[in-house]
């Protein structure tokens, strides 16, 4: 979620690509090792609040460890911010510094549980942008109910702040995902987000339809008008409100 802008919702999982290049080491334990390096690339992307400065190279890299019934990993990203053009700031820095760490960690128990976090730093003072924390948990499970109905649920709390980890801007959500194939070729799905700190529910379902070559989705959603969750994608604005969409994709 570093680097994507997917938005759950969207049955085709398009989102626009980065110019990078990746390598990976892999153990004879199933350990591995990452390292990346971005450039060229001058939008948001994921939760950046900032946009990067292309004319700098981004790296990082990322180690996943086996753990007893799942794995954890410890991920760590640099890059050179640019606060020029945005209306929020008084003086505008040409190169800002940040560096990200992040932890994930899941296990496959009787259910699937999954816990990830994220802090960001700016090495020169932003007010509330300067840090930036992301906590998320979940767990899913498929219930033995005719085909099978499988279950997420998610919590996530996102804070911007002066001071790292303090938690003085905090936004927080859950999310619920149910999904239950009707037959071979039919599948319906449901997404419910609650914002805790708006008191909103947001409602998303589809039905999917399978044909040789086409694949037919029926959405509706009933969403407030005015749209209040923290998104990585664009396409929010597409579901705000209430509405119906019917899509044909082709696979050739």
């Amino acid at each position: 979620m570093w680097f994507d802008q997917m938005d759950p919702r969207d049955p085709l999982h398009l989102t626009d690509g980065v110019w990078a290049l990746l390598a990976r080491y892999y153990f004879l334990n199933n350990a591995n090792v990452w390292l990346w390096g971005l450039y060229g690339n001058n939008n948001p992307r994921g939760w950046e609040l900032v946009p990067v400065n292309k004319r700098f190279p981004e790296f990082g890299g990322r180690i996943q460890l086996p753990v007893p019934r799942g794995e954890i990993a410890f991920t760590y990203h640099h890059r050179t911010a640019d606060n020029r053009g945005m209306i929020i700031f008084d003086n505008y820095v040409e190169k800002i510094p940040e560096d990200r760490f992040g932890f994930d960690a899941k296990w496959d128990l009787k259910t699937g549980l999954w816990i990830e976090g994220s802090w960001t730093i700016k090495r020169q003072k932003m007010g509330m942008l300067t840090n930036q924390e992301i906590l998320n948990a979940g767990i899913d499970y498929t219930f033995g109910i005719g085909n099978g109905l499988y279950t997420v649920y998610e919590h996530l709390l996102l804070s911007s702040d002066e001071n790292p980890f303090s938690f003085s801007n905090r936004t927080s959500f859950s999310l619920a995902t149910l999904s239950y194939p009707i037959g071979i070729f039919d599948k319906m799905s449901a997404i419910i987000y609650y914002s805790w700190t708006n008191k909103a529910i947001y409602n998303f379902v589809t039905w999917q339809k399978q044909f040789d070559k086409i694949i037919l989705y029926l959405m509706g959603y009933w969403n407030p008008d005015i749209y209040q969750l923290p998104a990585q994608s664009i396409s929010q604005n597409l579901f705000s409100g209430k509405g119906i969409q019917l899509m044909f994709v082709f696979n050739h």
